[in-house]
């Protein structure tokens, strides 16, 4: 059986895999209309540990997948997501965006990240190291 610190280790060390997820979405959802060998081209091999995008209907998949774990977070963590990953605001700058001090964005950013992660681990999007 697996303790709770194991997992939360575990979560801990997706968090680059899941920031990879989160920039891979942006690039799937912006690009829907792109011709499918574009797709499983350039922009997607090798960037984290999910099975490659090979086709259109593999990155709507993908968008649709990623859109119902982060629309399940909490607005907050939406927002944070946003504004550091997706936007590239560092968490001084998104902190002064949502309102909020650096150092509450210094624990909030990891927990959202976190969270995320295990929306993803949930919907089988990724894979702790230690489940074979």
């Amino acid at each position: 059986m697996i303790r709770e610190h194991e997992k939360n280790a575990d979560v801990i060390s997706l968090r680059a895999h899941t920031h990879g997820m989160l920039r891979r979405y942006l690039h799937a959802s912006m690009q829907p209309c792109r011709v499918t060998s574009t797709l499983s081209g350039r922009i997607y091999r090798g960037w984290v540990s999910t099975p490659p995008i090979r086709c259109l209907e593999d990155a709507m998949i993908f968008v649709h997948d990623m859109e119902k774990c982060i629309e399940s977070l909490p607005s907050l963590d939406r927002d944070i997501l946003t504004r550091i990953v997706i936007q590239e605001y560092t968490q001084a700058e998104a902190a002064v965006l949502i309102g909020m001090s650096v150092r509450t964005m210094s624990y909030k950013f990891p927990a959202a990240m976190d969270r995320l992660t295990r929306k993803l681990i949930e919907a089988e999007l990724l894979i702790l190291p230690n489940a074979a």
